[in-house]
């Protein structure tokens, strides 16, 4: 099993349509290619673990790079893993507020993260970590 993690910045003019559509034919295709993972969005900016076959999850990336939805993608961390972590999900997806973020004492976390994942390049617990809380958040 593959993984792939990156961040990026939505283009400022990508509305909330947009993104549905980008969820609803990221689910198409993922289902199509054995492709699992999770989307997250907050304050303009993505975050998103791709998950399956090394070549597969690997085109969809180099796919990814290329849409002008979004911009200053930086890649994470990749590599081999023993398991899924979102292996009932084409895409999850979850769209974070500060309303949210606030209530789950997750505001401050989210940000360091985010800040974090640009300069790491390793894949490291706390990446791991941070998953599994977005996998918990969702099956809430």
């Amino acid at each position: 099993m593959y993984e792939l993690v990156y961040y990026s910045e939505a283009n400022k003019k990508l509305t909330n349509e947009g993104v549905a559509d980008i969820i609803k034919r990221a689910r198409n295709f993922n289902s199509q290619k054995d492709i699992t993972g999770c989307l997250l969005y907050h304050n303009r900016e993505f975050i998103q673990i791709l998950e399956g076959n090394k070549e597969a999850v690997n085109s969809l990336f180099t796919k990814i790079k290329t849409d002008n939805r979004h911009h200053d993608i930086i890649l994470l961390h990749e590599g081999e893993k023993k398991e899924r972590v979102f292996s009932t999900w084409s895409m999850a997806y979850q769209k974070l507020d500060n309303s949210e973020l606030q209530k789950l004492g997750r505001k401050l976390f989210m940000h360091q993260y985010m800040s974090f994942s640009k300069l790491s390049e390793q894949p490291t617990n706390a990446v791991r970590l941070f998953w599994y809380m977005a996998k918990h958040l969702l099956e809430r």
